[in-house]
């Protein structure tokens, strides 16, 4: 009877992970989605449009992960305010979202200044091409506007799933990229009287559905009268410039924390793909790829950070051994699961982006890329749990930082650097330099979370 309640006992902790991961991991793949529609639409067009936007949502990618960051942080004292079941409670989950909006919102308006501005030259950091340069600083441009609306939605979603409600932005995040897909399909080829505007139809596109699915957002929560559809001034009489740095630290050490890791992955890309054009399609063809595929690791592993937020904003820290080993397990298992389906659907899924009745040197080199990428998926799904979904909820933001940093500015762009442009060794194999780092990474956070000094319930230090 023992071993049926105990069994029980943790498919119910397994059954709480997924319905929290899948709707956030649903939300994941379709903001995933919106730049690899923008690819296989373009890709009938010409590679330097694949190449282009794929550069340009490289820099796209680090500017929004410095916003996911700042939500995420906000997100993660959120969850343990949550976990304190009292009215209290509430009031400082409130202001802590109010604070992550705010936040937001400011570091939007600053990267909105840079890629409305000075497009090309965060283009020209990736390629030596004038075309490429140029069209993607197009690109650009025009979506700078669509971070303000990112910032909302990127907010609000982290205060939802806090609160163990994913499903709402989820359900709004479907409606927008079905909306990305229709607008890009009218104003990229030119259909019902536009013109065809090509890579500027993609970047209007983008923009006017990040628009409408923020407003739609916004007038779902009013209607259902929802916490975090109003943040009226009287609920922040009492909030104090403690509040406000606590939440700061951790989300700003948290978006540090995700634009290091996401400078560092562009970085790597840069250094593989700069003097070669072939190897610049390959990897602008697999980030979108990865990325899908990540979706449900990053969707398990924000699940994880709600709950092991919530167990220690509760100072429940008895249930946390158990929890994490849970976590752990179902996180590799999916990781697995992910590196065996991209395998088996490895021609069909490159027959997507390449058209060409003879294969190119870009496509021979993406296929040999695309099976280290797989095998990727089963390292990094243990690394994105710890780091994301354990460690950083606990309040240990700071020592995730150090460890991406360690691993990937002190082992990972060295070492690629010297052996492409010293040893010109073949990049196919350098690519495999990604297992090694996220396997540095393993075992670094291994050693952090048995030495028992990364749980910090920063909810206490709110006023």
């Amino acid at each position: 009877m023992a071993l049926i309640t105990r069994y029980l006992s943790h498919f119910h902790q397994y059954k709480t992970l997924l319905a929290l991961a899948v709707p956030v991991a649903l939300q994941t793949a379709i903001f995933s989605s919106k730049s690899t529609v923008d690819m296989l639409m373009l890709g009938t067009l010409s590679e330097l449009d694949i190449a282009a936007i794929g550069l340009a949502a490289k820099a796209q990618m680090i500017i929004s992960f410095f916003i996911i960051g700042l939500s995420i942080g906000g997100g993660q004292i959120a969850a343990q305010c949550f976990g304190v079941k009292t009215e209290d409670g509430k009031r400082k989950f409130h202001n802590t979202i109010f604070i992550t909006l705010v936040l937001s919102a400011a570091v939007s308006f600053i990267f909105f200044i840079v890629l409305f501005f000075a497009p090309s030259l965060l283009m020209s950091l990736g390629t030596q091409s004038p075309e490429i340069i140029s069209k993607g600083s197009d690109y650009l441009q025009i979506i700078a506007l669509s971070l303000f609306c990112f910032a909302y939605a990127s907010s609000i979603a982290c205060g939802l799933r806090s609160m163990h409600q994913p499903g709402i932005a989820t359900k709004v995040s479907f409606i927008g990229v079905i909306l990305n897909l229709a607008l890009n399909w009218v104003f990229i080829f030119g259909h019902f009287g536009m013109p065809a505007m090509g890579i500027k139809g993609a970047a209007l596109g983008t923009l006017l559905s990040a628009f409408i699915e923020c407003v739609v957002l916004y007038l779902y929560l009013k209607s259902k009268n929802h916490l975090l559809s109003y943040f009226p001034v009287s609920l922040f009489k009492h909030l104090t410039w403690q509040d406000f740095l606590v939440v700061t630290k951790l989300s700003a050490t948290a978006a540090v924390n995700s634009v290091v890791w996401a400078a560092g992955l562009f970085a790597f890309h840069a250094i593989l793909g700069y003097s070669d054009p072939n190897l610049l399609v390959a990897l602008s063809v697999l980030a979108p790829i990865e990325a899908l595929a990540m979706s449900l690791l990053i969707g398990l592993a924000t699940a994880g950070s709600v709950l092991v937020g919530n167990l220690v904003g509760a100072n429940q820290h008895d249930q946390l051994p158990t929890t994490i080993r849970q976590h752990l397990v179902m996180s590799v298992g999916i990781g697995v699961v992910s590196a065996a389906l991209l395998m088996a659907l490895k021609s069909l899924v490159l027959s997507m982006f390449f058209h060409n009745d003879v294969t190119t040197a870009a496509e021979l080199m993406t296929a040999g890329l695309y099976n280290i990428m797989a095998v990727s998926l089963i390292v990094k799904s243990l690394s994105m749990m710890l780091i994301v979904g354990i460690l950083r909820a606990g309040g240990d933001a700071r020592f995730c930082l150090i460890t991406d940093v360690l691993a990937q500015w002190v082992f990972l762009l060295p070492c690629a650097y010297w052996l492409t442009h010293v040893l010109n060794v073949d990049p196919i194999y350098l690519f495999g330099l990604v297992l090694l780092e996220e396997g540095i990474k393993v075992l670094i956070c291994v050693w952090r979370l048995n030495s028992n000094r990364w749980v910090r319930n920063l909810a206490e230090g709110l006023n």
